[in-house]
């Protein structure tokens, strides 16, 4: 059997990236060696969601922090994933990054932008699941980022590459859509896929989805209050991850289906 304790750390992430990393470092300081840790979209470069904001990053600031939080992972013994937009060859990507103890990096860039990111990220390309150790076990680790909520294929597709557990990296604040709405698509992605959530969200006010861990049942072994700075923390026993869902699906039956739709005439009008 295999333990993985699991935080999901809930702060303000502003443009200020010193003031971001201050507050994650905060969280981070009481967790026991071995944690696999997730912080929100944007954490170490900052996030806004509108138009053009990446004009008010400090590029040189974020890559410190990146140097930083890899430092920290191998001094504390954390596994850690955070987010941060970062510039390469002219183009914006929003990113995630994971931190291993063992100096080990990996990267995960958003393949479905929101309305605001487009014009000014690029959008990813791939799905990795990423094969770690924690603790002398290995683990599969997969990242889905905020609006990514939405798209429950990427999830399966991910799941069914073999990854036990998900960083959910978000920062949703202010959303029309609401809390509730939210809160049932984790759960949602959590019982389809039978497989742990780690979920982290800016700490906001208007804040609109919850910064909680998920076990594969969707049962919330802890929840963070909206607004509120602090870790929700789990024990994550992976013998509870499954295929017996996944492994049911009618592949046949979609894929047919999917096959035609894309290929039948637009029947919007017809008679």
């Amino acid at each position: 059997m295999t333990i993985l304790h699991a935080a999901a750390l809930q702060f303000p992430i502003t443009m200020n990236g010193a003031d971001n990393l201050a507050a994650l470092e905060a969280l981070l300081a009481p967790l026991p060696r071995g944690t696999l840790a997730v912080a929100p979209e944007g954490a170490l470069s900052g996030y806004l969601p509108e138009p053009h904001f990446v004009t008010r990053i400090d590029q040189a600031a974020t890559l410190r922090a990146l140097d930083t939080l890899a430092a920290l992972a191998a001094a504390r013994g954390l596994h850690i994933v955070a987010g941060a937009c970062v510039a390469e060859d002219g183009l914006w990507r929003n990113a995630s990054f994971y931190f291993a103890p063992n100096g080990a990096r990996a990267r995960y860039d958003k393949i479905n932008l929101a309305m605001s990111e487009r014009g000014t990220f690029a959008a990813g390309d791939a799905l990795p699941v990423f094969n770690t150790v924690i603790e002398g076990a290995p683990v599969r680790l997969a990242i889905q980022m905020c609006r990514e909520i939405r798209y429950p294929e990427q999830w399966r597709v991910l799941a069914a590459k073999g990854a036990q557990v998900f960083a959910y990296v978000n920062n949703a604040i202010g959303s029309k859509t609401g809390h509730g709405l939210w809160r049932a698509h984790l759960i949602s992605r959590a019982a389809e896929t039978q497989r742990f959530i780690i979920g982290a969200n800016n700490a906001a006010p208007d804040q609109t989805c919850p910064s909680v861990i998920l076990a594969p049942s969707g049962e919330a072994l802890d929840e963070l209050p909206i607004g509120a700075t602090a870790a929700a923390t789990a024990a994550l026993d992976l013998s509870e991850v499954s295929d017996w869902v996944i492994a049911q699906a009618r592949a046949d039956v979609v894929a047919v289906t999917d096959a035609h739709i894309k290929t039948a005439p637009d029947r919007v009008g017809a008679a």
